[in-house]
C-alpha cells in the first residue's frame, strides 16, 4: 500500500504520519447517517454523486433563513451588510481552500457543470472558430463533454478526446499528440467519477501550456479528497461543486486567472453583474460580480463556506490518509467476489470503486442492496462514453475466451442470480436469461426505441400489425432483469391482440406494478409475477418500458421513454 501511495500526486498522498481519525464520530455529525432504510442501518455509498450534510452545514443554512435572510451588495440595512458579509467570507474560504491568488477570481455558480458552461459560452465563443479544437480526454463526465459538443457544433470546430489504456489511464503520449497550433483549449477531469483514475494535472497543463493552450479542470471528484492548489497546478480555470463536498446544491465554484476572466464577455445579463445602464449602453461590473447575475445563492455559499470550513477541521490529510486505506481494503475483499470484475484499475487512483458481476444487471444489484440499507451508484454514471470503452473491451475478451471455457469466477453471477428469487420469481429470471422473440423483425411496419434514463435500460420494440390485430411483435436491447423479462412475456401475451386489448392489459399491468386497485389478476396470467413489483418503486418504470415503447410504436411514434 505504502508503494501504491508514493506514485500518487503529492496532493493525494497521504501522510507519513496522521493523527487518530475517529470514523464514529465523524458519522454522527451527519445526521442522516442516523437513519434506518428497510429495516437496516444505513450505509450511504453514492458519495461521488453527491455527499451527505454535515450539522453544521444545516444549522449554517437554517441559521441564515431564521436570522439574516436579506439580498446581498444592494441593502444599506443591518440584515443586508450582515448577508452580503457572511457571502464575501464564503468567497475568501473558498478561494484560501484551493489557494487562488485573489477573491475576485473566484465565481459562485450553481455548479461544476454550470462553471464549464460559462467558460465553454464566454472564452469559448471568443477564442474558437471554424476549423479550431477543443481537446478533452475519454474519461470525461457529461459534464465535460457536452458543452464543448455544443461549442463545437456552433463554430464549426472539431472536438477532439485523448484515449485512455485498459487500466483508465490517460495516454499521456497521445494526449501530447493531439495538441497542435488549432488547439484552442483544453478540458480534462483531475479525478474521474466512474474510475477513480488521478490525472496528472501538472504535467497535463505544463504540456499544453507550451503550445499557449488554456487548461480547464474538472475538479469536482477531487476537491472533497485533496489539497488543490490551483497556483501550484497553474490551471488556467477550475470548477468544483459545492454538493460533493459537504455543502448544499445548487452551489459551485468557477476559478479562472484574473487576465482570462477579465477578457471574457459576461455570461448572463441582470442585477448586481452591471455597473451602470442606460437604454443606450450597459457598462459591466469588476470581477467576480461580472459573472454572478440576478440575486445569488446566498444560502448556498454560506453552506460552502461552513463546509469547506468543517472539511478543514477534519484535517484533508486525514481525510485522505483513511479513503486510501479504506481503498485499498475494499479493493482486495471485493476482487475475492467470485464474478467481479473492476472496472478502473489505475495505480493513481482516489475512493472509487466501479465493477461489474458476469451475469447479473447493475440495477439488479443495486435493488439487492438496498435491501440492506447500502446505497450505491449503479448505470452509466453520467459518463456514458466511458463506460460504453470498458463494455466493449470486455465483450471483446468474452468473445476471445476458448468455446467451452469458462471464467474461474463466473459461478458468482449464477449465485447472485439465485438470490435474486428473494426479489424476482423464478419465471422472470428465466425470462431474463432466455428471453422470447428476442429478435429483429424483418416484416415489421411499426417501431420504436425505449429508453429509461434511470438505469440505461434500451429496447426496440418491432410489431407487424395486420389491420388493428397484432400478427407478430419482438424485440432487442439490453435490461435489467425486470426490464427483459417484462418486454419478453409482453412479446408472447400481445400476439394476436387488438389495439384496444393490448391497451387494456398494460393499464391492468400498471395497477398491478403500483400495486394500485383490487383487480383480477387471473387477467393477466404469467404477468401476475411482477406483482412484487409495487414493493420496489424504483423498478416500476423497468417493468413498464417496454409497455410504454408499444404504446408508442403503436401510435406510429419513433421513441419512448419509461415515465412512471
Amino acid at each position: 500500500m505504502n508503494t501504491v501511495a508514493n506514485q500518487l500526486p503529492r496532493e493525494f498522498r497521504p501522510p507519513r504520519v496522521q493523527t487518530v481519525f475517529d470514523v464514529g464520530k465523524v458519522r454522527r455529525d451527519f445526521p442522516i447517517l442516523a437513519q434506518r432504510v428497510r429495516g437496516k442501518k444505513l450505509v450511504y455509498l453514492d458519495n461521488a454523486a453527491t455527499s451527505q450534510k454535515p450539522q453544521v452545514v444545516i444549522d449554517a443554512i437554517s441559521r441564515y433563513y431564521e436570522e439574516g435572510n436579506a439580498n446581498i451588495h444592494r441593502g444599506v440595512h443591518y440584515l443586508s451588510e450582515r448577508a452580503t458579509e457572511e457571502h464575501e467570507a464564503a468567497r475568501k474560504t473558498v478561494q484560501n481552500f484551493i489557494n487562488a491568488e485573489y477573491a475576485h477570481e473566484i465565481i459562485f455558480v450553481r455548479g461544476a457543470t454550470e462553471g464549464i458552461n460559462l467558460v465553454a459560452q464566454t472564452y469559448g465563443r471568443a477564442n474558437v472558430k471554424a476549423g479550431d479544437e477543443v481537446l478533452i480526454t475519454a474519461m470525461e463526465h457529461h459534464s465535460n463533454i457536452v458543452p464543448w459538443q455544443i461549442l463545437c457544433e456552433e463554430k464549426g470546430a472539431r472536438l477532439r478526446v485523448a484515449p485512455i489504456n485498459d487500466r483508465g489511464e490517460l495516454l499521456l503520449d497521445e494526449f501530447e499528440r493531439l495538441l497542435n497550433p488549432r488547439t484552442r483549449i483544453v478540458g480534462v477531469t483531475h479525478v474521474s467519477n466512474a474510475l477513480g483514475t488521478i490525472n496528472p494535472i501538472s504535467r497535463i497543463v505544463e504540456m499544453a501550456h507550451r503550445h499557449n493552450i488554456p487548461v480547464l479542470v474538472d475538479g469536482a471528484q477531487a476537491v472533497p479528497h485533496a489539497k488543490v492548489d490551483v497556483q501550484a497546478l497553474d490551471v488556467d480555470f477550475y470548477v468544483f461543486s459545492g454538493h460533493k463536498v459537504f455543502a448544499p446544491t445548487g452551489i459551485g465554484v468557477l476559478y479562472g486567472k484574473t487576465a482570462l476572466l477579465e477578457a471574457m464577455p459576461p455570461y448572463q445579463g441582470g442585477g448586481d453583474m452591471i455597473s451602470s445602464v442606460t437604454f443606450e449602453k450597459t457598462s459591466y461590473n469588476k470581477l467576480p460580480y461580472k459573472f454572478e447575475a440576478g440575486t445569488p445563492n446566498v444560502a448556498g455559499a454560506i453552506g460552502l463556506g461552513t463546509a469547506i470550513e468543517y472539511l478543514n477541521g477534519l484535517g484533508i490529510d486525514n481525510v485522505a490518509a483513511y479513503e486510501h486505506e479504506v481503498l485499498g481494503y475494499s479493493t482486495e475483499a471485493i476482487s475475492k467476489i467470485p464474478g467481479i470484475r473492476l472496472i478502473g484499475t489505475a495505480s493513481q487512483k482516489a475512493g472509487v470503486l466501479s465493477f461489474v458481476l458476469e451475469g447479473v444487471h447493475p440495477h439488479d444489484i443495486g435493488t439487492i442492496l438496498d435491501q440492506e440499507g447500502i446505497a450505491i451508484r449503479t448505470g452509466h454514471h453520467c459518463a456514458q462514453p466511458i463506460m460504453q470503452r470498458f463494455l466493449r473491451s470486455l465483450q471483446h475478451k468474452r468473445r476471445s475466451r476458448r468455446p467451452g471455457s469458462r471464467h474461474p469466477k463466473g459461478a458468482g453471477g449464477f449465485r447472485l442470480m439465485s438470490d435474486l428469487r428473494e426479489l424476482y420469481q423464478d419465471v422472470i429470471l428465466e425470462h431474463s436469461k432466455a428471453p422470447r422473440n428476442y429478435r429483429e423483425l424483418p416484416l415489421a411496419n411499426h417501431k420504436a426505441e425505449g429508453y429509461n434514463p434511470l438505469c440505461g435500460d434500451h429496447f426496440t420494440l418491432y410489431v407487424d400489425l395486420e389491420g388493428d390485430r397484432v400478427r407478430d411483435i419482438s424485440f432487442q436491447g439490453s435490461g435489467c432483469a425486470i426490464s427483459k423479462a417484462s418486454a419478453s412475456m409482453l412479446t408472447q401475451v400481445i400476439k394476436g391482440k387488438t389495439r384496444a386489448e393490448a391497451q387494456k392489459l398494460f393499464e391492468k399491468f400498471l395497477q398491478l406494478v403500483k400495486g394500485e386497485g383490487n383487480g383480477n389478476q387471473a387477467e393477466l396470467g404469467k404477468l401476475a409475477v411482477f406483482s412484487g413489483v409495487c414493493e420496489f418503486p424504483v423498478r416500476v418504470k423497468c417493468a413498464t418500458l417496454v409497455w410504454h415503447t408499444l404504446q408508442a410504436a403503436l401510435e406510429g411514434k419513433q421513441e419512448a421513454i419509461s415515465t412512471e
